[in-house]
């Protein structure tokens, strides 16, 4: 199984990623930061689905993910709704991976 998961910076952007380890990649995010990180909404699936999930929010959100000189990041800018990448992620889930991708309870770190 994987996760996808996101989260907000203190920027506002809305970054995204896929880990095997929650609570891994999130200290991971907090030591780079240096500062606590929450992850809003976490989703769970068979890898392959996850991985196909995440490159098609690239795909979507394309023009929006932050980019510096060297290339694009997996974190949507500020321009973009955090609520409408959960919307169109939830639509996705539902109309494609129906059962096999789930949104999980969120804990606290």
């Amino acid at each position: 199984m994987r996760f996808l998961y996101l989260w907000n910076n203190v920027a506002g952007k809305t970054c995204f990623g896929i880990t095997s380890n929650v609570d891994n990649r999130r200290r991971k995010y907090e030591g780079h930061n240096g500062f606590a990180v929450e992850f809003t909404h976490v989703y769970e699936g068979p890898a392959n689905h996850i991985e196909d999930l995440e490159n098609k929010i690239k795909g979507e959100f394309y023009e929006h993910l932050f980019h510096t000189g060297i290339g694009k990041y997996e974190w949507i800018n500020e321009t973009v709704e955090k609520e409408q990448v959960v919307g169109w992620i939830n639509w996705e889930i539902e109309n494609t991976y129906q059962g096999m991708i789930k949104e999980m309870p969120l804990l606290k770190p």
